[in-house]
């Protein structure tokens, strides 16, 4: 059976790795095993003794003879009591092996996840697996020294060395990410950003020198800051470990006393990672905020313990009052549309604070206390208005302090808005979508200004979002049914439209009722209106039409 070869591996060049996997995979399948599924589910994965090493595995060479192979044990489990929140035997059982990639394996000296080996061949259904170790390959003559005695290497450039057959998915560990050599056909491994690593406390290159005197290892744990980026050396920051936590690791501080640089000659100080999850300090009680739980196969040997200092902890998050009111109901942190200027165009605010004031036999009032949404620069394709100060209805909008009117009252609502939130929560994204009922620019040009709005120079038309998912909306025009008076309030009622005359439409939407929008021209929807389904009678027949309050409609042009 012939492997792909080292040359094989890295042909493309340049490419991302998940470009490199797909093509990997199609190239390698054909070699070693055509018509079997190369991606199965891990299912039984890491299945161990938690306290012993196991130091054998069934395997076979690549004359196909059965062996006894020590490169490769199931890990030791830190013994370590305490609060758990992720299982990550769990988590590591839905990974799927894939031709190509590249996992680290439990190694014999510690029972840490220091080895790497390439998956070749997947055989599914039932599991069997054909991965080839990766071997060190250091050209600088310190380095040479250091794997000449046999101490661990975890960073650096590899090459293929032996392949073996296995059906044990517990010696695996985690996916690892690689890059590939400039032309000398070595796989690189490297710490990334966002990683957690473990690295030698005391370490020193010259341990080859006397290296039985310096194999009873001990660790720091690490959480990578910036990786090696053209060779500048890989900053880290030391972790520790959270008391009453079976393995939360966190940084006690931000300053140059917590922080490392570990020079690009001295990446054989990185001992190997460790699979970890990011908390949110929302987990639990006392779990501190930006916090790693690491997987504790993983880890070598116990840590020190430290208490959590209290201004690590999260901020509890308050929960928001809700306020109802005529059939809706209002909290702090919403987006709303109100009215706020002349040109009674509705503007996005975000509400801060609510106060409900009730004067001496008067309904109750609700003011909110608001931030005014601003819109960010489009991206470039879009058509911008000319006149900077314009109202934008649609596009990514950020919080800002409004320097005009800042309390608005229930009867200012025109809409209550359902954004997409940045995670950081401050940015928002308001856009067209399907089922949605937007006011549009009837005659629209990039040239129109506030004051066309003011003097009513403007026509609109209603529309419904009937399409989002290409480079133009779909939609279809809506005309104005009738106008009721109910409970003391005026509605407005709009149904699909029929037809529409040349003259009520600008040349490039045609005169058919549903019709197209350029995303490039996403400045025509001026705003987003709040519309409800009902069947009423009209004319003796019964129709589906939306009910519109009429507070939300601008000027329009019959």
């Amino acid at each position: 059976m012939m492997d792909i070869t080292s040359n094989e591996l890295l042909s493309i060049k340049g490419t991302s790795s998940d470009a490199r996997t797909a093509v990997f995979y199609a190239s390698a399948e054909n070699v070693h095993s055509p018509g079997l599924s190369c991606a199965v589910s891990v299912g039984d994965k890491r299945k161990r003794n938690e306290y012993a090493v196991h130091n054998g595995r069934e395997g076979s060479n690549d004359s196909g003879d059965a062996e006894r192979r020590n490169e490769s044990v199931q890990p030791k489990i830190s013994e370590s009591s305490g609060v758990k929140f992720n299982n990550f035997e769990k988590l590591w059982d839905e990974v799927k092996f894939t031709v190509c990639q590249i996992w680290a394996l439990y190694d014999t000296t510690d029972g840490v996840p220091r080895q790497y080996a390439l998956v070749r061949k997947v055989s599914a259904p039932s599991f069997g697996i054909r991965i080839t170790y990766l071997e060190p390959d250091p050209d600088d003559e310190k380095e040479i020294q250091w794997f000449e005695q046999d101490l661990p290497v975890s960073a650096g450039k590899f090459r293929l060395g032996k392949s073996l057959n296995t059906e044990d998915r517990s010696m695996f560990s985690h996916v690892m990410d690689w890059d590939q050599g400039s032309s000398t056909g070595h796989l690189i491994v490297s710490p990334r950003e966002g990683e957690t690593w473990a690295i030698f406390k005391n370490w020193d290159m010259n341990w080859s020198s006397e290296p039985d005197a310096h194999r009873n290892y001990e660790y720091d744990i690490v959480e990578i800051l910036s990786g090696n980026t053209d060779g500048a050396g890989v900053s880290v920051a030391i972790l520790h470990k959270a008391k009453g936590f079976a393995s939360v690791f966190f940084r006690m501080g931000t300053g140059d006393a917590d922080t490392l640089q570990i020079p690009s000659h001295s990446l054989y100080r990185f001992s190997h990672r460790v699979p970890s999850i990011r908390l949110t300090g929302t987990e639990g009680k006392g779990v501190p905020k930006d916090a790693y739980e690491l997987d504790q196969a993983a880890l070598p040997g116990t840590a020190e313990e430290k208490t959590v200092p209290p201004h690590l902890f999260a901020e509890p998050k308050q929960e928001a009052l809700c306020f109802p009111c005529e059939g809706r109901v209002f909290q702090t942190g919403q987006i709303c549309s109100f009215s706020a200027y002349s040109d009674n165009i509705p503007y996005y605010y975000r509400i801060d604070k609510i106060t409900l004031v009730q004067a001496f036999e008067e309904k109750p009032e609700l003011r909110f206390n608001v931030s005014r949404l601003k819109a960010k620069p489009f991206a470039e394709g879009v058509i911008q208005w000319k006149d900077k100060h314009m109202h934008v209805g649609c596009g990514t909008f950020l919080v800002t302090k409004d320097k005009g009117r800042s309390v608005f009252t229930q009867d200012d609502v025109i809409n209550q808005i359902v954004p997409q939130t940045s995670v950081d929560g401050d940015e928002y994204t308001i856009l067209p979508k399907i089922g949605e009922l937007w006011v549009t620019y009837r005659s629209w040009t990039p040239y129109l200004d506030g004051e066309d709005l003011e003097e009513n120079r403007v026509d609109f038309d209603i529309v419904e979002v009937l399409d989002d998912a290409l480079d133009y909306y779909k939609v279809l025009a809506l005309k104005h049914a009738v106008l009721y008076n109910e409970d003391g309030k005026e509605k407005a009622f709009f149904s699909a439209a029929e037809c529409r005359a040349y003259d009520y439409c600008i040349s490039e939407d045609g005169s058919e009722v549903i019709f197209t929008i350029p995303k490039s021209k996403m400045l025509r929807f001026s705003h987003q209106i709040h519309a409800s389904r009902v069947t009423k009678e009209v004319e003796g027949e019964m129709k589906e039409l939306f009910e519109v309050d009429l507070g939300a409609l601008p000027y329009l042009s019959e």
